[in-house]
C-alpha cells in the first residue's frame, strides 16, 4: 500500500488527510480522541479496490479544529461536507467508526446527495441517563506539568479505557471482557491524545451525547447502510437500539473477527460504490501569508513534510532545524520573516512528519542531498540557508556540494569537534527509545531533552559540563519537543547520528559560499561557540536574537551575506588543528 499524506485548505481551516490506492473514490471517519492513522488496517484492506481518503476530522490529528467550544454531530458532519467540496469529491460511499460513525450518519441524513451508501460501524445511540452516569469524568484535559507527570497520568488514562468503560469509573461491572491492551497501543492512544490534547472535547462530547438524535438520524436515513459493530464493542448492544429500517438498509452482526469487518466494509463499498473518479489533490505549494503546510512526494516514494510562508516572489531562505527535533520549532520565526522572504522549513528525512531514509543509518550527504532536492523542487534556489544546531552541519554541506542553490549559509551553533569526540557523542546522545508497559519512556524521553537544557552533553550531569546559558523550560515547550521525539522514536536520531559522523569543520574549509555565524543561537551545540570564536576568527559571528529579534538578527545576518557575496567569491576556514571544545 502506498499511502500519501496531504493538507486541504477548506476556508480558514486546515485538513489532513491520507490517500490510498487506486479506483473509484471512498471517504473513511475515524473514531476519538483518534486520527486517520488509526484507519490504517482498513485503508489497507480497502485500498486494493478504491482510492481511499481518510480525513482528520476537525479538531484531531494535524487538522484544524472548528472555533465552537459547544458543539453538535452536524457541525462536523457540515464540516465534512465542506472539505469533501473543496477536494472536489463526487458522490461516493463513506466508512464511519464510533464517532465517525455518528458524523457519517449525520452526513448522510444532512447531505444525502453526496453519498452512495454508508457502512457505519458501532453507532453510539447512549440515552440521556446513560450520558450522565458514564460521560460526567469522562473528558479530562490533562495540563502539561512542568515537572513532567502529565505523561504517567495520560499514560494511565488510556491503560484504564482497556480494562473500564468508562475509563473514570473502575468497579467489576464496568470491566471490559477483553485482555488488557498492549503497551504499543496504550502508545498510540497517549499519541494521538497528544495532538488533539487542546481542541478534542467539544468534538468527542457532541458524538457521545448523540443519543436520541442518533435514532433520530436512522429514522430519517434514506441511503443505502450496513450497521455493525463486533460483539466485543461497547457499542455493539446500540444495534438493537436502531429503528425499523428501510430497504436497502441493514445490521450485519460479525462476531469478534476485525478481518470479518474489514471484509463487510468491502462488501458495502462494492455495493454503493461510486461510478466517478477520484478528485485530484489540491496540493500546490504558493503564497503564503500565515505558516502553512504540506506534503511533497520523493522520487522514492518518500513524502517530505514541509512548513513555508510568505510570497513566492520574495528571495528564498531554507531553515533546516536542530536534532532531536522537528521544523515546527521554526514557526514564530517563519511568521517573523514571511514580510520579506518566502520561507520553507522542512522536517528533516526520519523527523517531525516526514519520511525516513530507507535502508541502513543514513549519512549527512543524504540530508543535504534531500535539501537540495527540495529547493528544485519548489523552484527557490538560490536560497539563503540558515542551518541550527545539527542543521547546521547540513547546511555546510549543502553550500559545499551544490553552491549553485546556496546565496549564503547562517550557522546557528555548529558541531566543532574530531573524530574521537565525535565518536564518545554518537555514542549516547541519541539512544534507543523502546516503548515501556509503563509508559516511563515517555517521561526519560522529556527528561533527556530537559537535561540537554543545563548539560553539554545531555548525559554528562557533572558541573564541569553545566551549560552557562539560559533554557526555555516552559512545560508546552518542552512537552512540543517530546512529540516530536515521539512521532519518530525509531528515527529520531537519524539527523544528529549523520552529523557526529560528519567533520563540519573540514567541509568548512572548503566552502565558496559566503558564511557567517550566529552566537548564543537557541541549540545545545552553543556549546562550541567560544572555540570557533578563537580557532575560527576568520567565520563572522553576530549575536543571535532572542524571542521577537531572532528574525531581524537573522535577516541582518542575510543582509551581511548579501553585501558579503558582491565583494568575495566567499569565505573558507582553515581546518582545526587539535580541539575538544567541551571540555
Amino acid at each position: 500500500m502506498r499511502l500519501r499524506r496531504r493538507f486541504l485548505q477548506v476556508g480558514s481551516r486546515r485538513v489532513h488527510y491520507l490517500r490510498a490506492g487506486g479506483g473509484p473514490p471512498a471517504v473513511m471517519v475515524h473514531s476519538s480522541p483518534a486520527n486517520a492513522w488509526f484507519l490504517r488496517p482498513e485503508i489497507e484492506r480497502l485500498s486494493r479496490d478504491y482510492t481511499v481518503f481518510a480525513f482528520d476530522t476537525p479538531g484531531f490529528g494535524l487538522s484544524q479544529a472548528l472555533p465552537l467550544e459547544d458543539m453538535l454531530v452536524a457541525d462536523l458532519a457540515d464540516a465534512l461536507d465542506e472539505t469533501l467540496t473543496a477536494i472536489g469529491m463526487p458522490p461516493c460511499p463513506v466508512f464511519g467508526s464510533h464517532s465517525g460513525a455518528a458524523i457519517a450518519l449525520e452526513f448522510g441524513v444532512r447531505h444525502p446527495e453526496r453519498v452512495t451508501g454508508l457502512v457505519l460501524d458501532g453507532v453510539p445511540a447512549f440515552s440521556d441517563a446513560e450520558c450522565a452516569a458514564l460521560f460526567e469524568d469522562y473528558f479530562h484535559k490533562f495540563p502539561v506539568s512542568d515537572l513532567g507527570g502529565h505523561y504517567s497520568d495520560v499514560w494511565t488514562r488510556f491503560r484504564d479505557q482497556a480494562a473500564w468503560f468508562p475509563w473514570s469509573a473502575r468497579a467489576p461491572q464496568s470491566l471490559n471482557g477483553y485482555d488488557l491492551s498492549r503497551p504499543d497501543a496504550t502508545h498510540l492512544w497517549v499519541s494521538m491524545y497528544f495532538e488533539a490534547a487542546d481542541t478534542y472535547i467539544p468534538a468527542y462530547r457532541a458524538a457521545s451525547h448523540y443519543g436520541a438524535r442518533a435514532l433520530a438520524a436512522a429514522a430519517e436515513l434514506d441511503r443505502p447502510a450496513i450497521y455493525t459493530a463486533t460483539d466485543t464493542d461497547m457499542l455493539f448492544p446500540h444495534l438493537a437500539r436502531l429503528p425499523p429500517l428501510k430497504p436497502g438498509q441493514e445490521i450485519r452482526r460479525i462476531g469478534t473477527s476485525l478481518p470479518a469487518k474489514h471484509d463487510l466494509i468491502a462488501e458495502g463499498f462494492a455495493r454503493f460504490g461510486s461510478p466517478h473518479p477520484p478528485p485530484d489533490d489540491c496540493d500546490g505549494v504558493g503564497d503564503a501569508a500565515a505558516v502553512a503546510r504540506q506534503f511533497l512526494d520523493g522520487e522514492d516514494g518518500r513524502q517530505v513534510h514541509i512548513r513555508y510562508a510568505g510570497r513566492r516572489a520574495h528571495p528564498a531562505v531554507l531553515l533546516l532545524h536542530d536534532g532531536p527535533g522537528s521544523a515546527e520549532a521554526f514557526e514564530p520565526l517563519m511568521a517573523a520573516l514571511s514580510d520579506r522572504y518566502f520561507v520553507i522549513a522542512p522536517d528533516l528525512p526520519g523527523a517531525g512528519e516526514s519520511d525516513p531514509f530507507q535502508g541502513g543509518p543514513p549519512a549527512l550527504g543524504q540530508f543535504a542531498g534531500e535539501a537540495a532536492w527540495l529547493l528544485q523542487a519548489l523552484g527557490a534556489p538560490p536560497a539563503q540557508v540558515y542551518g541550527l544546531g545539527f542543521g547546521a552541519s547540513v547546511a555546510v554541506e549543502l553550500g559545499r556540494s551544490r553552491p549553485d542553490l546556496v546565496a549564503g549559509v547562517v550557522l546557528g551553533g555548529l558541531l566543532a569537534a574530531d573524530a574521537l569526540e565525535r565518536a564518545r557523542l554518537a555514542a549516547d546522545y541519541t539512544p534507543d527509545i523502546a516503548v515501556e508497559p509503563d509508559g516511563a519512556h515517555w517521561y526519560r524521553t522529556w527528561l533527556m531533552l530537559r537535561d540537554g537544557l543545563v548539560w553539554w552533553p545531555w548525559y554528562d550531569r557533572r558541573q564541569a559540563a553545566q551549560r552557562a546559558a539560559a533554557g526555555d523550560f516552559g512545560a508546552a515547550r518542552l512537552h512540543r519537543r517530546t512529540m516530536d521525539v515521539m512521532r519518530r522514536r525509531e528515527t529520531y536520531g537519524h539527523l544528529a547520528q549523520a552529523a557526529l559522523g560528519f567533520d563540519a569543520m573540514a567541509a568548512l574549509a572548503s566552502l565558496r559560499v559566503p558564511v557567517c555565524r550566529l552566537s548564543g543561537a537557541p541549540t545545545p551545540l552553543d556549546a562550541f561557540d567560544g572555540w570557533l570564536a578563537t580557532h575560527a576568527p576568520q567565520l563572522p559571528a553576530r549575536p543571535a536574537g532572542v524571542g521577537a529579534g531572532e528574525a531581524d538578527a537573522l535577516a541582518k545576518a542575510f543582509d551581511h551575506l548579501h553585501l558579503l557575496a558582491k565583494t568575495t567569491e566567499g569565505l573558507s576556514c582553515e581546518p582545526p588543528r587539535a580541539h575538544s571544545p567541551s571540555a
